[in-house]
């Protein structure tokens, strides 16, 4: 069985919301096309690249088709030189967190205050609760049964010298739980790697690019580059 790799993308400007209560952000983007945060969340990626180049051999590599965590591999990569084929997988898609996502808990109640009970639900049962507008955390598990029976398949061929992922903190989360039958016992970080090797699940990398308390991220840059990226996407 080969060597897996997990790896949670970088800091974006929807996760100020939880890390340092910003407001507004969800006028960004949306949960698919939110992209990395230019300071930190790219330089997090850069070091995930620095840390796999201890990497060798012929790699398959799975992502997520969302903007963070695409950017993640292409920046992650560019610091590499293995050999690599990719896989892009709905899949591995972020839980859908409907309106809650990259909104506060006071913003959320102020334009959804139907969403009081969500939350209190989300206390009591988290795992089986869905988001307003969204998804439950077993929602995700059930998504992820195929891909991760893929994965173990190929892990056990020994087709690559390893299996690298690049997808989002809830989908890691089950994935480790899948493939191996263990939960983590904490929540992923931006841009920390887990590794599974016979088995043994450990955290192995985490970035020195950690995103200051206070930090507050420019919204009307972040609309001006997404809009952007947008019309170069329809060229």
């Amino acid at each position: 069985m080969c060597d897996i790799y997990l790896i949670r993308h970088g800091f974006t400007p929807a996760n100020n919301a939880s890390y340092n209560g910003q407001e507004k952000l969800s006028e960004i983007a949306n949960i698919r096309d939110m992209p990395l945060e230019i300071t930190y969340g790219r330089a997090q990626a850069i070091e995930v690249g620095k840390y796999l180049q201890r990497i060798t051999g012929k790699n398959l590599i799975y992502v997520s088709p969302y903007k963070r965590t695409m950017e993640t591999m292409e920046l992650a990569l560019s610091q590499v030189n293995f050999d690599y084929k990719i896989i892009i997988n709905n899949d591995l898609r972020e839980i859908d967190s409907g309106v809650h996502y990259a909104r506060t808990v006071n913003e959320l109640l102020k334009e959804y205050p139907e969403a009081k009970e969500v939350l209190d639900k989300l206390n009591d049962d988290p795992d089986n609760t869905r988001y307003l507008n969204g998804e439950s955390q077993i929602d995700v598990k059930n998504r992820l049964q195929n891909i991760s029976k893929e994965i173990k398949n190929i892990s056990e061929s020994n087709k690559y010298a390893n299996i690298i992922i690049f997808a989002h903190g809830t989908v890691n989360r089950w994935l480790i739980y899948l493939l191996t039958g263990k939960n983590l016992d904490h929540t992923l970080k931006n841009g920390e790697i887990i590794k599974i090797s016979n088995d043994v699940v450990e955290s192995v990398f985490l970035p020195n690019a950690y995103v200051p308390l206070g930090y507050r991220v420019d919204i009307e840059k972040y609309k001006e580059l997404v809009r952007k990226n947008k019309n170069l996407d329809n060229i």
